[in-house]
């Protein structure tokens, strides 16, 4: 595995837990006080020792630590860093998604290790790692030939006009961090001034879906323009890490997103 993408990894995964655990000791100050977490007097609730000051600056350390290590990632410091709202943390994620994956192996033969009830069982040998057990990995690159494929892989595929959802049972074979990310991404492009390439998309999509559809709902006219934000950006991360790469570049979206106007280069990519 890539010492930089392994290391990468790490902080990435350090950040998640941390944001985490931030959540859950807001949810629980706010059920024990019997306080609601918009009120001003809540945030007094959070600083000292019965706050999580120190858990906030060790997540903005980590959120630092993300960042030095893409430095050498090309798709981030040529692309991703001069997009307002792609934080490094977010940025870090999707490289990660996007250029490889962990596969768990077994420690006897080093088969690859496939999902059972109850733990992992090795394909090849037939050897059980137990679920809460210590694991090896190696790395597998991806490669996304087209961008249908990555939007599907980030769960921004429809199934009968609407995004899948997980099923009991059944195995989806897209990323529920892909799908996490992607609704991280279109809040953090509708934070942003209405002059943000991503959030003017987004606006001018809520305009025509309002002028064509008046039966929908505000939140649903909200929804469907900020998913459509979501996936040009995705389109368009692809594309950049794709001439950045010197791979194939094929114009596909003309009129999948973009409403007939034809295909739209990546903002902040000269």
């Amino acid at each position: 595995m890539s010492t930089e993408r392994a290391i990468l990894r790490m902080r990435v995964k350090d950040y998640e837990e941390l944001t985490k655990v931030i959540a859950q000791k807001k949810q629980r100050l706010a059920s024990f006080y019997g306080m609601d977490e918009a009120k001003p007097e809540f945030d007094v609730l959070l600083k000292g020792e019965r706050g999580m000051e120190g858990l906030e600056t060790l997540k903005g350390r980590t959120s630092r630590g993300i960042e030095r290590e893409l430095r050498n990632i090309e798709v981030w410091s040529l692309w991703l860093e001069k997009v307002p709202g792609i934080g490094p943390a977010i940025a870090g994620g999707l490289v990660l998604l996007y250029y490889s994956r962990n596969v768990p192996i077994c420690q006897k033969c080093g088969g690859d290790l496939e999902k059972i009830d109850g733990g992992m069982k090795c394909k090849s040998c037939g050897a059980e790692a137990k679920k809460d057990g210590l694991l090896k990995y190696r790395e597998e690159l991806r490669d996304f030939t087209n961008i249908s494929k990555w939007w599907a892989f980030m769960g921004r595929h429809t199934v009968d006009g609407v995004m899948p959802k997980r099923k009991a049972g059944a195995m989806s074979n897209w990323s529920t961090k892909g799908r996490t990310l992607g609704y991280q991404i279109g809040d953090q492009f509708n934070r942003q001034a209405d002059d943000h390439p991503y959030k003017a998309f987004m606006l001018e999509r809520k305009r025509k879906h309002s002028l064509k559809h008046p039966d929908w709902t505000k939140g649903h006219i909200h929804n469907a323009a900020k998913n459509e934000a979501v996936k040009l950006f995705l389109a368009h991360f692809w594309v950049v890490a794709r001439e950045i790469d010197e791979l194939p570049v094929t114009d596909p979206y003309a009129g999948a997103i973009m409403g007939h106007t034809g295909i739209i280069r990546p903002f902040y990519w000269d």
